[in-house]
């Protein structure tokens, strides 16, 4: 399973910040808990080899690619397969890019390499739109083997829907693509609501603090363009488990922990969730038979600058999911018994205006039911006296393989009715 973000603009961006050079991002990304980025610079390539070399030395996969402006203001992501097809790419772009920028007015597009070192600055109206139309731009991008994704369709400023009204449908698109703003669920509900365009998430960053604010999880084999588009189309076992804002929606807090159990040996994973709306009272629980913390670990599990983990330099699971709860009047507490395992409990006030939402569950199941079979994930979820359980195990006592296309559409097709019961009968 890969966590990626597929839309990070460098210092190459005239609307991107200085401090987006190659290195910069790649340890933001590092920091953020990525697998993979795409660098999709506007209008250019130029800096995606400085990004990819960065993030072979820190262990980061980098996908090359740029976000093309058509002639009718349309922003269009292309996915390449390595950087000869980018750079192919980029000449088409080029020929089909007029004007020369004017950095006082647009700001500069610097030429940067992995050591942070400027190597000069694109002379091209990288800021401008270019004279290929979209049906131009995604066939041009298709005709080196990349993906073409219509850039944050829920934005009016440069998405396809806000520019021309809507999404042609002859328009071969192999995904689109949803910011920070808008929710995995609801993207679906608005702009696919018959399954009629794979959906993305990702950041679209401009500066550091923005890389993985939206992210996409993906059941692959490796991050490449190739098993993406597999993932894209739910082709040979690969697929789109879910996205959304991290750490932020309160789902994703959870995905957060229990990843840091299955990191710590758990083998059976409790996930409560308990919503009792007549006592206005959130809870959720999570149980586990790790290894446990010791007692240095454990006085520091919520401090944001201590961690255990090795995929991080900065843990900030439980610091996040602590903030949070004490943010809607409640509270966070922790057991742990070495060799036992532990067990984290977050309560809220239900309807206090600063409540996280608890946001896409299905991501979150998904991902880790999917992601993980060899461990047991028993999860609850209660809305007064109504419940909805799941059980990992149960699906392989059935025989269902949850990492098959059948598997993970029966599995998805569970958490979707049986949250939807939940919450009609709530």
């Amino acid at each position: 399973m890969f966590m990626l973000d597929t839309h990070i603009h460098t210092c190459l961006s005239p609307c991107a910040e200085l401090d987006m050079h190659p290195s910069a991002l790649v340890d933001a990304a590092i920091q953020a808990g990525l697998d993979s980025i795409a660098v999709c610079d506007h209008n250019s390539a130029e800096n995606a080899a400085a990004v990819q070399r960065a993030g072979t030395a820190a262990g980061l996969m980098v996908i090359p690619g740029m976000e093309i402006t058509s002639s009718e203001e349309v922003h269009i992501l292309g996915l390449l397969p390595n950087l000869e097809a980018a750079m192919a790419l980029q000449s088409k772009v080029y020929r089909s890019l007029p004007g020369q920028n004017d950095e006082n007015t647009f700001g500069m597009q610097v030429i940067a390499n992995e050591f942070a070192e400027v190597l000069g600055f694109n002379e091209h109206l990288l800021s401008g739109a270019t004279t290929l139309n979209v049906n131009e731009v995604v066939a041009a991008i298709h005709d080196y083997e990349g993906l073409a994704v219509a850039s944050h369709v829920d934005r009016e400023g440069f998405g396809i829907i806000g520019q021309l009204g809507f999404i042609p449908p002859d328009l071969p698109l192999d995904a689109i693509e949803v910011s920070q703003r808008t929710s995995l669920p609801k993207a679906r509900s608005s702009f696919a609501p018959k399954g009629e365009h794979s959906i993305i998430c990702a950041s679209d960053a401009h500066e550091p603090k923005d890389i993985a604010r939206a992210a996409t999880f993906a059941l692959m084999q490796e991050a490449t363009v190739a098993e993406l588009r597999k993932a894209l189309a739910g082709k040979d076992g690969r697929a789109i488990l879910g996205g959304g804002r991290p750490m932020e929606d309160l789902a994703l807090h959870i995905l957060d922990i229990v990843q840091n159990s299955l990191e710590a040996g758990a083998k059976v994973i409790d996930i409560d969730i308990v919503e009792n709306l007549v006592e206005n009272r959130l809870l959720i629980e999570i149980r586990d038979d790790g290894r446990g913390m010791d007692s240095e670990t454990l006085s520091n599990a919520t401090d944001p600058f201590f961690t255990t983990r090795k995929t991080r330099r900065v843990g900030m699971g439980l610091p996040l999911l602590a903030a949070a709860s004490k943010a809607a009047d409640g509270s966070l507490n922790i057991d742990s018994i070495p060799g036992c395992g532990t067990a984290i409990k977050a309560t809220f006030k239900h309807g206090h205006i600063d409540r996280a939402p608890l946001g896409d569950l299905e991501t979150t199941l998904m991902v880790l039911l999917a992601g993980r079979p060899d461990a047991n994930i028993r999860f609850s979820h209660r809305i007064d006296e109504r419940v909805f359980e799941l059980e990992s195990h149960d699906f392989a006592a059935a025989g269902i393989d949850l990492a098959s296309p059948d598997g993970l559409a029966t599995l998805r097709e569970a958490i979707r009715r049986g949250e939807a019961e939940l919450q009609e009968e709530a």
